[in-house]
């Protein structure tokens, strides 16, 4: 029986530093029957050279070269020509271990999935950060336990692109949002639910760089209440109540923000603000997993928003932002 191929899809912006680390333990890994392909999304350092030194040498490699779109585009060029059966973002300043490729392809097929999720280590200078790691059990996991590593635990196993491997006919039918920062908020959620298996495979090792550069383009944008309102619309739509416990609060404190700054600059739109965390507030009470103190401080700004307007004016300190 054939081995199945495996598309690997590294988009590349500023990474000079650590693009031959990343690069590397792909070409390290154990399963060989890779496809991998590099993005350079208009890097203006060295890596689009180091990508074609590599593309000369083994032949599993394409280069593309291409105006800078951010991570969201780089990605997408990658999922336009990939031919593998399986498909795998890998960020070009992380690293994964040896068997990371060879193990998530086996959990996949063997249990018939159509997302394999690798673990996280987060590698960081920041202590905060430092080796921390995301342990949950191995094995098939359900779509309520993948929303709480999403939105409890905020688990980047979960949250991320990376750090997993998707059959071809599921994530091609995706394409990431172009011009976004945090993109795959927009889409994890959806991803899993339209797999019709998910497995957790904790000997697959992924380990998440965290450092000041980025490889997403000046371009790119991050819209929380953008990524929200879809998040509520398409649970909502759907029947599943467990993540309103927190977006029906962050949709509130988004609101109340936005409300809060165009009443102090006098813009008509603020009032359209309010009437939406007064929406969300009334939601949010009902909701029995919310925090009681959040509910109370909203209930209290709904009904004499002045409070909140005087404590943003005034207060040395920072509610939230």
């Amino acid at each position: 029986m054939p081995h199945p191929l495996v598309s690997i899809i590294v988009p590349i912006y500023k990474v000079e530093p650590y693009l031959r680390r990343c690069i590397d333990s792909i070409v390290n890994q154990t399963y060989t029957n890779l496809e991998i392909i590099l993005v350079d999304d208009g890097s203006p350092d060295d890596c689009p050279r180091i990508c074609d030194e590599y593309a000369e040498k083994d032949k599993r490699f394409v280069a593309i070269h291409k105006e800078n779109g951010g991570l969201s585009d780089a990605r997408n060029a990658g999922l336009d020509i990939c031919k593998g059966d399986y498909i795998s973002f890998i960020d070009s300043d992380d690293w994964i271990n040896d068997c990371y490729v060879q193990d998530l392809l086996f959990s996949i097929e063997s249990n018939n999935a159509d997302i394999a999720v690798a673990s996280c280590k987060y590698i960081s200078d920041d202590s905060q950060y430092a080796n921390k790691f995301f342990p949950i059990t191995p094995g098939e996991i359900s779509y309520n336990d993948i929303l709480l590593e999403i939105y409890s635990k905020q688990n980047p196993s979960f949250v991320a692109a990376c750090i997993k491997m998707f059959s071809r006919n599921l994530i091609l039918s995706f394409r990431f949002h172009k011009e976004r920062i945090h993109e795959d908020e927009y889409l994890n959620y959806q991803w899993f639910y339209k797999a019709k298996k998910v497995v957790y495979e904790p000997s697959s090792v992924y380990y998440y760089f965290l450092h000041a550069d980025s490889i997403t383009g000046q371009s790119s944008k991050y819209d929380k209440l953008e990524i929200l309102n879809q998040q509520y619309a398409f649970f909502t739509s759907n029947n599943i109540k467990i993540p309103l416990q927190w977006i029906l609060p962050s949709l509130c404190w988004e609101h109340l923000w936005n409300y809060g700054n165009f009443k102090m600059k006098k813009e008509a739109c603020a009032q359209e603000h309010f009437n939406l965390f007064q929406h969300f507030t009334n939601l949010t009470l009902k909701e029995k997993n919310a925090p009681k103190a959040i509910k109370f401080f909203f209930f209290m700004c709904s009904k004499m928003p002045f409070i909140y307007l005087f404590y943003r004016r005034f207060s040395p300190f920072r509610i939230r932002k």
